[in-house]
């Protein structure tokens, strides 16, 4: 297990406190970190300091390998909320000659790279890397029909800003990618994408385990963004972003370009006068966190900044926000592989937007939005509207 191996003291670090069974926040009191842990059967292994026990016997040759053990580290959303309550991670306080400062999710991932070398990865997560593979998307759509969105309009592939659109927001949530593209051109932003020569950007890969693959993708992304002329690269897909922000210097090197969110940039032109509010939004809405933007990049602000200068609009937060929100439940693999538990992850943060009151729910991530939108319908509560931050913009504009 040679990538676990690779964080070996960071393993041993883990002082099994378990806060990330039951978590403790003022002016949020007790509540549940691990989504996992709290839609299974409560076993020690679905929280992350079990996790790390599994982990230690595997490396000291007590426990071997089994398909169970794979199944359980599968299961795992990667929603970094372990990371965000362990005070291994980020307390000061802690200077013991075994505190390594706890990246959990980093650990996850490492394992789940042994995991596919040593042949244990999930059938349904197998056809989509395969895929992945083969047509650069991992939603068993033909890398041809990638821009079949655009329907004969013309946009630039070469810019100083590449709008990086992704394969959800290419083939599943188009809307998005409209939304962003009207937003851009409200503002008279001169932009340009990458057209056919944008891959996935290997986030689904690196999340399931084939770094290889998602190496391989990300080399063919900064390719074309480097022969675009872009300086900047702005996104809307939440996995696309932290990929893109965070992942890609690791694997292949310093970026020639910035990466913002749309919401940053939206921010931005907001601030510049480019863009203004002239419609009121009278009704009461609260944002949902999506993991990849919160606790795995610290993007808090830009959104809820933008929702507040809306005329009208009422910001209400869930109970647990920010770096305690609940995880959606798509991420990690989990939908793919587990849709049922995924669904039911996202009832209970529904029930929270409910408690708040709100007729709206945002986001800013596309699996966030489609699972939630999932949940919503299963539980009959239609009537709560549930739309991406880009459509409340331009409801406002």
């Amino acid at each position: 297990m040679t990538n676990l191996k690779k964080y070996e003291k960071m393993i041993h670090s883990c002082m099994g406190v378990g806060d990330c069974r039951i978590g403790h926040r003022p002016g949020v009191g007790r509540f549940g970190v691990c989504p996992i842990y709290e839609h299974t059967a409560g076993f020690e292994p679905s929280t992350a300091r079990g996790k790390f026990r599994v982990l230690e016997g595997l490396l000291e040759g007590t426990l071997e390998l089994t398909e169970e053990i794979a199944e359980c580290f599968y299961q795992c959303t990667t929603c970094g909320s372990c990371k965000a309550i362990c005070h291994n991670s980020y307390d000061p306080c802690i200077n013991l000659p075994n505190s390594y400062w706890l990246d959990h999710v980093t650990v996850w991932e490492a394992f789940r790279e042994d995991l596919v070398e040593n042949g244990f990865i999930l059938p349904r997560h197998k056809e989509i890397l395969d895929w992945c593979q083969e047509e650069n998307n991992p939603y068993m759509e033909k890398h041809s029909d990638r821009l079949n969105w655009l329907k004969g309009e013309r946009i630039p592939n070469k810019a100083d800003i590449i709008f990086y659109i992704g394969c959800t927001e290419s083939y599943r949530s188009q809307r998005i990618t409209k939304n962003v593209i009207k937003i851009l051109k409200k503002a008279n932003v001169e932009f340009g994408i990458l057209g056919e020569n944008e891959k996935c950007c290997g986030s689904v890969a690196l999340r399931i385990g084939k770094k290889t693959l998602a190496k391989e993708l990300a080399y063919k992304n900064v390719e074309a963004i480097k022969n675009s002329g872009a300086k900047l690269i702005i996104t809307h897909c939440a996995g696309c972003y932290k990929t893109l922000k965070n992942d890609y210097p690791d694997l292949v090197g310093e970026l020639p370009f910035e990466v913002l969110h749309i919401t940053e940039f939206i921010e931005q032109l907001i601030k510049n006068g480019k863009l203004k509010f002239e419609n009121e939004i009278n009704e009461i809405v609260t944002y949902h966190d999506p993991c990849h933007l919160g606790r795995s990049s610290n993007l808090y602000d830009a959104p809820r900044n933008i929702l507040q200068l809306i005329p009208g609009l009422q910001l209400i937060e869930m109970k647990r926000n920010r770096e305690n929100a609940w995880c959606c439940g798509a991420g990690g693999g989990v939908k793919s592989s587990f849709p049922e538990l995924a669904l039911e992850i996202a009832k209970v943060r529904i029930d929270e937007a409910i408690d708040t009151n709100a007729k709206i729910v945002t986001s800013a991530c596309p699996f966030c939005l489609n699972n939630l939108t999932a949940a919503a319908t299963e539980m009959n509560k239609e009537s709560l509207e549930i739309i991406d931050i880009t459509d409340l913009i331009l409801r406002a504009l």
